[in-house]
């Protein structure tokens, strides 16, 4: 496998970190809560999975999609892989949907509602790393060595045109990320949170 630097997948890698650090964020916050140490904040709350519902389903599957579409092209032997991380692709909307109606069910039933939201983060949380690992232990090694250096050219040229994950397109994401960081106590952002 050569170390040359390849565009491309360098920016799926950044989003990767992105979504993982909005996953991580996540997690932690709901233990907090889990272990008395946060008092819910739903704006934080419904902040982050609004940005877990918009940001791989807008900006980063679309290009997994087209590196996957290509890879089909060049080999079989990584189908079982991509058969299952096209099929979450194509689940994100209904599995986001299902963190999001969680999270309406514990602002509705407050303390009552929480072991459904955070059996809901937890299971999705879970999905997500199983799908991230996946794709870098499995895929990006194999499109690194078969895909030519035209084709990256192609591929990175189109990545180019979405933004990055931290800001997307035309800014769309900078707010947010703003508005997650200012909530999320530290270590996870900047905010005091509520804290007991």
């Amino acid at each position: 496998m050569t170390a040359e630097r390849i565009t491309a997948i360098e920016v799926i890698h950044d989003e990767h970190r992105a979504l993982a650090a909005i996953l991580n964020g996540l997690s932690s916050i709901v233990r907090d809560i889990e272990g008395g140490k946060l008092e819910p904040d739903y704006t934080l709350l419904a902040s982050m999975i609004e940005y877990i519902s918009e940001m791989p389903d807008k900006l980063h599957h679309p290009k997994e999609d087209r590196i996957f579409a290509l890879l089909r092209t060049k080999t079989g032997e990584v189908n079982e892989h991509l058969d299952r991380l096209e099929a979450d692709h194509r689940a994100t909307t209904h599995a986001t949907g299902l963190l999001d109606r969680a999270l309406v069910s514990y602002v509705q039933g407050g303390v009552a509602g929480f072991p459904g939201f955070r059996d809901a983060v937890r299971t999705y949380v879970a999905d997500e790393w199983v799908h991230l690992n996946t794709e870098e232990r499995h895929i990006l090694p194999v499109v690194r060595r078969l895909f030519s250096a035209d084709e990256w050219e192609a591929i990175g040229a189109e990545f180019v045109r979405n933004g990055d994950p931290w800001s997307g397109p035309e800014n769309r994401y900078a707010d947010l990320f703003k508005r997650i960081t200012s909530l999320a106590p530290a270590p996870i952002g900047v905010g005091g949170g509520p804290s007991r």
